[in-house]
């Protein structure tokens, strides 16, 4: 039986999955309620390459491949992610506030993929 922090990083892969089921088939979902507009076909085709693509391709990789190098650089990838949030709030002004949700999505993600290294 695999350990628990074997798990984590198949478990943020997962939710990345989830992640990028929503942004390729319905990033409306995803995007309006943090009033970005998507309005025209290219930029509802620019979310679903980005939100979607990027997300699907990196788990798919991560699930067929079960390489823990690729976790690691899924891992990174959201360490990324946050660190642009911080970067954010900084340059454009954006409140912490407002970066509370977000920031712990991301950050929790990248804390499952990078668990094996953090906690072994």
């Amino acid at each position: 039986m695999e350990s628990l922090v074997e798990w984590l990083p198949k478990i943020g892969a997962g939710i990345t999955f989830l992640v990028g089921l929503i942004g390729f088939f319905k990033p409306r979902l995803m995007l309006d309620p943090l009033n970005i507009a998507l309005q025209s076909p290219l930029a509802i085709s620019e979310a679903r390459g980005v939100f979607g693509g990027l997300n699907l391709g990196m788990a798919i990789a991560a699930f067929s491949l079960n390489e823990p190098v690729i976790f690691t650089a899924m891992g990174i990838a959201w360490a990324t992610v946050t660190l642009a949030r911080f970067w954010s709030m900084a340059v454009d002004g954006i409140g912490f506030k407002a970066s509370i949700p977000p920031l712990i999505v991301d950050s929790t993600i990248c804390l499952l993929l990078l668990s094996p290294l953090v906690l072994n």
